[in-house]
């Protein structure tokens, strides 16, 4: 394995940061799922006018994107930090920088400003932040 790619792995056991993150991806995962399957089968009772800036006349669309770019990937990295994969962490940082680029991209294409963002927001940031945290601990172990 190159230098670049042992930069990015994490340590052997998943401590206090991997299974923060582990718990935090599933959360995310969860919420994201629940919020998916809602706006397929009844719009959760969003507003049908939200739906202009979209160009698209139900909520299915918009909860099968939560679902494929949201809930899947969660649960991707869910899995690889629950194997303790080597690439975990790194894999951790792109799905929560993705997660405050899912908010950023909502709120400018529907324009509009919902109480879950922020927490949506803060829990992709603390992904990322855990899995760097879990990184470094990586690079501390004996080779």
């Amino acid at each position: 394995m190159t230098a670049v790619h042992q930069q990015w792995e994490v340590a052997p056991k998943r401590g206090v940061a991997g299974s923060a993150l582990l718990v935090l991806l599933l959360l995310v995962a969860a919420n994201a799922v629940y919020g998916g399957v809602a706006l397929v089968t009844n719009g959760m009772g969003m507003p049908a006018d939200w739906l202009e800036r979209l160009h698209v006349d139900s909520w299915t669309w918009p909860g099968l994107a939560l679902l494929v770019t949201v809930a899947l990937p969660q649960l991707g990295a869910a899995w690889l930090v629950w194997r303790a994969d080597p690439r975990a962490g790194a894999v951790g940082i792109v799905v929560g920088a993705a997660l405050v680029l899912w908010i950023g991209v909502q709120v400018l294409l529907l324009q509009r400003y919902f109480f879950l963002q922020p927490i949506i927001v803060g829990a992709g940031i603390l992904e990322m932040a855990l899995a760097g945290w879990w990184i470094h601990r990586g690079r501390g172990r004996a080779d």
